[in-house]
């Protein structure tokens, strides 16, 4: 009897546990470094280099993170007290950079996010109250406020649903074709159905999803 590290599925596992655990520790330690130097440039009172690593500490956080907490008040701050300033350019840069930020780590069952619609409806504030634009002149400062943050919340592709059904699709797909080619088939290479059945099924539900999901997303 083969000890259960040297069983294909058992071997598959681990090495899916240890491939999470590395992207794990990559995204932590990504979102440290990043708002490390976020700090830092802030520190040093280069708001705009700090605006930009508290984004990207933003979109390596992981979900619950402290980090992300961190960044996010660092970015409110920052666009608060740019805005008092005067510095409009500033302070959008940094109200963009937070809901951008948001938005590409949201998660299937995460609903709305406070902190998002706050730096959205920044954005399409201070949007609004830049008249130059010509054809704007006949809207109301509302109505140009009200454009730009539908505009604002609308969804961001890939859509999540979709795009998990695609991955889990795609990890089917693979893994059933693998568990095919170690059981479908005897060791002088003759095929054999009632082991390659149930690997070949699995593998068109995965095909499908995959398929469905890529066009969907």
């Amino acid at each position: 009897m083969k000890p259960a590290w040297e069983r294909p599925g058992v071997a598959a596992a681990l090495a899916i546990i240890a491939l999470a655990a590395l992207v794990l520790w990559r995204v932590a330690s990504e979102s440290s470094t990043e708002l490390a130097a976020a700090h830092a440039y802030r520190d040093e009172d280069q708001l705009s280099l700090a605006v930009e690593h508290y984004r990207r500490a933003i979109r390596w956080s992981l979900p619950l993170s402290t980090q992300t907490a961190e960044a996010v008040s660092a970015l409110e701050s920052i666009a608060g007290r740019l805005e008092d300033e005067g510095d409009v350019a500033g302070a959008l840069r940094a109200w963009r950079s937070l809901s951008g930020g948001l938005a590409a780590t949201r998660f299937l069952y995460s609903g709305s996010n406070p902190a998002r619609e706050n730096a959205s409806d920044s954005v399409a504030r201070l949007l609004a109250s830049d008249r130059s634009a010509a054809i704007d002149t006949n809207l109301s400062e509302e109505q140009l406020r009200a454009d730009h943050l539908r505009l604002l919340s609308k969804d961001v592709s890939p859509d999540p649903w979709w795009g998990t059904l695609l991955l889990l699709g795609m990890a089917t797909w693979v893994g059933a074709l693998a568990v095919l080619a170690s059981r479908g088939f005897d060791p002088a290479g003759g095929f054999r159905w009632a082991s390659a059945r149930g690997p070949i099924w699995s593998a068109f539900v995965g095909f499908v999803s995959f398929t469905l999901g890529l066009l969907f997303a």
